[in-house]
């Protein structure tokens, strides 16, 4: 199951740069006028104006300047009770930290006020002091003077109208002074500044409130519950069919097969492996061959005739005398003229069929060369021709005319060696095999083996082992169209959790109830559906 975390809005964005002008008042403590006497402090005034910007939605920074106006004791109270007064202006560099964004939950849209905490240091230049004896008995200056200084603080402001904020700041200084030193070894003075103001944010846009992204916690099924594999049936009896194309050269006007003519040795032995590999078992019991021969269409009909008829009949032989198989079985047709695959050609521009169309071929393909100009544009004539229901040697002559010829020799030069074949199938039986031969064969000869062999060469190893999956995929490679053999194969690749293989070829294994549920069980493992668990099964909810 899966739970979503409440939508809670973000704060995102940074205040732009503004400016701040600020008066008010302060109060100065130094070595003569302790903090326990705060409230004696003289009253005294001072001003600043401050450029800032925050660089995240905490932190941000501060350039100010600030006039003082100070006051204080500056004798010992047993000497004097006066208060001395003297000018400072300042320069502070702060860094500040907004509160406000730290621990707010409002949305920023919504806020009116805020409060940002700073700390910075500077420099103070005094000057301007009173005219007034300091002490009688100690040493003292009042010459001005550069001294070092730190500040920290607290700055609240409301917004009032539009980027307009009111203002106030309490602020703490401490500076190093050396002007007034009746005091030994206390060399800092104090002073405490009560401001307000205005401040002003330039070019401020408002803060987009992002909505955070949905929480969504996983919620995959980790256990493996049982999986509906099916039994496969048993064939009563095997029976297999190859089929191929064998292109045989012979000299002009023969029909007699001559093993060592052109390209015949290749051709022979390519024929051979096939049927050899199919036929590797000597148990196995040919019931049927057929053979189809055809011929090109550049002679007389008749003569074609009895060319396609002659070679197809000389394959017969050869594959008679090589595998000592009786005439009986065999089924022979021929067609004089292959018009079908020539107009296949002209009117796609495709390679010529040729060896390696098969799936068990593994003879590289001898492709066309690329259709030259002179039969790309006179494709529709050509077509035209061939589609007339005239006979095939007036036909023929027509072709031989079209542009001066000049396709027809094209054609014939490339296209018309491919139409010269015998296609063959052949129709045997197999035997069925214990699983420990079948294990081997599942490798080597997997189309001899039966579906049902191959779920049982599954059985025979460890669940979830390599050899079991290889069983299961093999097969459902092997029947690609049967769905048990794609449903079997699915089921092992979720128990091997190979999810992407399990859907590919779940895909081809129907709409059946064990089909579904298999989708169910992926669709919890990848965590795409709510579900639960109901006696042992996956059971989608709310999908």
């Amino acid at each position: 199951m899966s739970a979503i975390e409440s939508d809670k809005p973000r704060r995102d964005g940074t205040d732009p740069l503004y400016i701040q002008l600020f008066g008010g008042i302060n109060k100065s403590a130094n070595e003569n006028l302790p903090w326990t006497e705060f409230s004696r402090y003289p009253w005294a005034g001072g001003a600043f104006v401050a450029l800032g910007k925050e660089t995240s939605p905490l932190w941000g920074w501060r350039a100010a300047v600030r006039f003082n106006r100070n006051k204080s004791r500056n004798v010992q109270k047993c000497e004097a009770g006066d208060t001395w007064g003297w000018n400072s202006l300042g320069l502070f560099g702060d860094v500040t930290f907004d509160l406000t964004d730290a621990v707010g939950r409002k949305p920023y849209a919504n806020r009116v006020f805020n409060l940002k905490a700073f700390a910075g240091i500077g420099a103070a230049y005094t000057f301007g002091f009173d005219n007034v004896p300091l002490s009688y008995t100690d040493k003292y200056s009042s010459e001005s003077h550069l001294l070092p200084a730190a500040r920290v603080g607290l700055t609240a402001t409301w917004n009032i109208a539009g980027n307009w904020r009111l203002g106030a700041e309490l602020s703490h200084t401490l500076s190093a002074d050396n002007f007034n030193g009746v005091k030994a070894g206390f060399p800092m003075d104090g002073r405490t500044n009560l401001s307000v103001g205005l401040a002003y944010l330039f070019d401020k846009k408002k803060r987009l409130e992002k909505t955070a992204e949905p929480i969504v916690y996983d919620n995959r099924l980790r256990m493996m519950p049982a999986l509906p594999f099916i039994m496969p049936k048993a064939e009563q009896e095997k029976h297999r069919t190859i089929m191929g194309r064998a292109f045989l050269d012979f000299p002009v006007n023969e029909t007699v097969i001559y093993p060592k003519y052109r390209r015949n040795p290749q051709e022979l032995r390519r024929i051979c492996a096939t049927i050899d590999s199919a036929l590797f078992d000597k148990t196995m019991q040919v019931t049927s061959i057929s053979l189809h021969g055809y011929a090109s269409p550049e002679s007389p009909y008749s003569n074609n005739t009895r060319l396609a008829k002659g070679r197809t009949a000389a394959l017969m032989g050869f594959i008679s005398r090589k595998y000592k198989i009786p005439a009986s079985l065999f089924h022979n047709q021929y067609t004089p003229e292959d018009w079908y695959n020539l107009r296949g050609f002209v009117a796609t521009e495709g390679r010529r069929r040729v060896k390696g169309d098969i799936w068990y071929e593994n003879a590289s393909i001898l492709e066309t060369p690329e259709t030259p100009d002179c039969v790309t544009r006179n494709r529709t004539e050509l077509l035209r021709i061939i589609d007339l229901n005239i006979d095939a040697d007036q036909k023929e002559d027509m072709l031989k005319k079209v542009d001066g010829g000049e396709p027809y020799r094209w054609l014939l030069q490339n296209v018309y060696p491919g139409l010269r074949h015998t296609d063959y199938i052949i129709e045997y039986v197999v035997r069925n095999y214990p699983v420990k031969v079948a294990r081997r064969l599942i490798y080597t000869h997997p189309e001899a083996l039966s579906l049902n062999e191959m779920y049982r060469v599954a059985q025979s190893c460890e669940e979830g082992s390599d050899d079991w999956l290889d069983a299961l995929t093999i097969a459902a490679k092997q029947y690609p169209d049967d769905k048990t053999a794609n449903l079997n194969a699915a089921c092992a690749c979720v128990k091997t959790r190979r999810l992407t293989d399990a859907k590919r070829f779940l895909a081809n294994a129907g709409d059946s109830e064990q089909a579904r549920y298999l989708s169910d069980i992926i669709k919890a493992m990848e965590g795409r559906a709510n579900w639960k668990m109901e006696n042992g099964r996956v059971v989608i909810i709310n999908d």
